[in-house]
């Protein structure tokens, strides 16, 4: 196990530290951008929705139209999943998995940062970030975001803006690391 000086001799916390809290925090948000909406309705789908919170918006997913205001990437691969088992087309066969792969990849990031290891993470968050620009790519060119009810959420910005952090931060704290061996 590595030594990380905690405090930086005046009782404040090392850069390399800070560096690795932040490369946490980066990972983490990575990780819960899965969750956050990626499709937000616009407002008459609102409306609409308030008025009839139980009509169906994907029954085969179990999502009604209170439920499909804000949508998450998490409901997103539920409803392609539901549309992949009634066998309607092989598109989702493939999507499914490359949208579990974003949440997946997230939470290998989320764990290399924890662990403490920069280069690691910014690999790893470069690809996730990577599988995150596919599935903003295959809505568009699909026509899934942005469409007649739905336009873009915060999460794919919200994705790009944690990656970049999380890069900065680790290039931050290999910054850190090789100043605290060349002192030592």
């Amino acid at each position: 196990m590595e030594n990380v000086r905690t405090t930086d001799g005046g009782g404040g916390v090392s850069q390399a530290l800070a560096a690795r809290i932040v490369m946490v925090v980066a990972a983490a948000v990575l990780l819960t951008v899965f969750f956050l909406p990626w499709g937000s309705a616009g407002e008459d789908f609102r409306q609409a929705a308030a008025q009839m919170p139980d009509v169906w918006f994907a029954e085969e997913a179990g999502i009604t139209a209170a439920d499909a205001v804000d949508l998450s990437l998490l409901e997103y691969a539920r409803v392609y999943l539901a549309i992949g088992q009634m066998g309607s087309g092989n598109a989702f066969v493939i999507l499914v998995p490359i949208i579990g792969s974003a949440a997946v990849l997230a939470a290998f990031v989320l764990l290399l940062a924890a662990l403490g290891k920069p280069i690691g993470s910014a690999v790893f968050g470069v690809l996730t970030l990577a599988v995150s620009r596919l599935i903003v790519w295959d809505f568009t060119d699909r026509g899934v975001l942005p469409n007649a009810t739905h336009e873009w959420g915060m999460a794919p910005v919200v994705h790009i803006v944690a990656a970049v952090v999380l890069v900065a931060a680790a290039v931050w704290m290999v910054m850190e690391k090789r100043r605290a061996r060349a002192k030592a």
